[in-house]
Formats: C-alpha cells, structure tokens, sequence
C-alpha cells in the first residue's frame, strides 16, 4: 500500500510541477510587439491636384481704345468639374464684365497709346468637407494673359502726319528727322528723301498752315489714309544748274506760297502704325517757282 501511495504522490507531484511549469511558462512569456501604423497603399486616398491652366486665348491681340475682347482660359482639373471651379479676372486698367472661363476686358479710354495690357486669372478649387470655420480646403492657380495692344489709332496716325509736316515746315530739320515715323518696307520713304532734300535746296519755307481734316482707317486694320489742309510760304533760294532758264532760277530771291491737301497714307507693322508716303493736291494754280516745291511726284 505504501508503494502504491507514493506512486500516486509521484504522479500529483509530477502533474503539479508540469502545472506550475506551464502557468510559470505563461507569466514569463515576451509581451508581443506593438503593431506598426498602417501605411496607405498606392491605391489609397491621393492628394489632391490644383487645377492647370493650359492657356488663355485672345479674340484679337490689339484693340482700340474705350473697345472690347474676349478672354477665353481653357482649364483642366482632375476632381473638379470645369463649372464649379472660380474664376477671378483682374486687370491693371480698363474694366472686365462677364464670370467663368470667358470674359470681356473693355481697353480703358484716356492713356497714352500705343501701349501693352495684360489680364491676370485666378483660379480657385474648393473640395472636401469644410472645417470647423465651415472653410473647405483650397488649391489656388494663377496665370496671366499674352499682351494685348491698345491703339488710339486715329489721335496717332493724325499726329504723326501732323508731326511729319510740321518737321517738314522747318527748312533746318534735316529729312532723317522728318522721315523718323516713316516704314522702311515702303517705297515712299525714299521717293520722301530725296523730295525732301531737294526742298532744303532750292528753297527757305518762311511760314505754314497745317490743318488734320481727316483720318480714314482701312476695315483690315492695316492701312490709313489722312487728309491735312497745308500752305507753306517760301523764299526761292536757288535754282537748278540743269536748267539756269526755268522761272525759278529768274525769281531767286522771290517768295511765293502754295495750299492745297496734304495726304499721306500709312500703314500698320511691328505692332505699330507707320507713315508709307505723302503726296501734294494743289487747290488752284501752282505759282511756276514752286512747281518743285513738292518733288517731281
């Protein structure tokens, strides 16, 4: 029996320590390793993109003064429809009427012209939820438009024509001075040359009379013509060696006057108008000592 019992004692004993040894095992176990923070995949949420303005377009790229052109953005944006973007349209001078993509810009009225404007664009994304402000987030574009050239374009084909003349008038104003305003691309500025030069030769212009009557501007845009009453007073002063007979050589020393219409065309290059050539239409008899007074045209 003694046997018997110390064999059951041996087996309690054996089955505690295998016990004690599996909830020691537990209690001395490593704690497990804290999980690391999940990390979106590329498929996840993406950041979003502001919008792109690919460009702006003009209707026409030069507009007179106190007139109107259309602005037309085109946009992209990758979340947010096209027509539920902002559009903010400033310009330095003139006045802006219309909203969205497309808007009319007014040139201003009273400047100095020739002169170069541009419009600035601001777009605007709003998305997501609002904070608590109630603003939602934003993503912000701006750009700017090509120039746009501006044009009195009567008030300076007038002066210039009245500016040549005036130049003109002055027998000591050499002919590169009076022909500053004139186009090298046209004939007429060597033909006004040697006209002008003649003139400084044979005579003194003691006096004039310049009147702009008209301005007549072409529906192209690209040419003009304007018509200015002159009269010019002058002294002869020589005559020429050619023809020691002409009656100019015999008043040498005389004054005589002339008047009539001075047209002159012009023409628009380089973002500018330009004077082409002049020409002299007598109102009544041409005395015959200023018959040169104009060239040989």
């Amino acid at each position: 029996m003694r046997s018997g019992s110390r064999q059951v004692v041996a087996g309690c004993a054996l089955g505690a320590l295998l016990a004690a040894a599996a909830c020691g095992g537990a209690r001395s176990a490593t704690p497990a390793a804290p999980q690391s923070p999940t990390v979106p995949s590329p498929g996840g949420p993406s950041v979003n993109v502001a919008p792109v303005v690919e460009g702006i377009a003009l209707s026409s790229d030069r507009v007179e003064v106190d007139n109107e052109i259309t602005l037309s953005a085109s946009v992209k944006d990758d979340e947010t429809p096209v027509d539920q973007l902002s559009f903010a349209w400033k310009a330095d001078a003139g006045s802006i009427s219309g909203d969205g993509a497309s808007v009319k810009w007014r040139a201003p009225k009273d400047i100095a012209t020739p002169a170069d404007y541009t419009v600035a664009l601001t777009v605007t994304e709003r998305y997501g939820l609002p904070d608590a402000s109630g603003v939602r987030p934003q993503n912000v574009t701006s750009a700017t438009s090509p120039a746009i050239r501006v044009h009195n374009s009567p008030k300076e084909l007038g002066d210039m024509s009245l500016l040549f003349l005036s130049d003109f008038a002055k027998s000591t104003v050499p002919s590169s001075t009076c022909l500053r305003n004139f186009s090298d691309s046209c004939r007429g500025k060597a033909d006004e040359r040697s006209d002008i030069d003649n003139n400084r030769k044979y005579y003194l212009i003691l006096s004039s009379s310049l009147d702009l009557r008209s301005v007549s501007i072409a529906s192209n845009k690209t040419s003009a013509n304007m018509t200015v009453a002159c009269a010019f007073t002058s002294r002869i002063v020589n005559c020429s060696n050619a023809d020691p007979g002409s009656p100019a050589c015999s008043m040498v020393g005389s004054t005589e006057s002339v008047k009539g219409d001075c047209v002159l065309a012009g023409i628009y290059e380089q973002k500018r108008w330009w004077l082409c050539d002049s020409r002299f239409l007598s109102k009544g008899l041409i005395p015959p000592a200023m018959r040169g007074f104009f060239g040989s045209r």
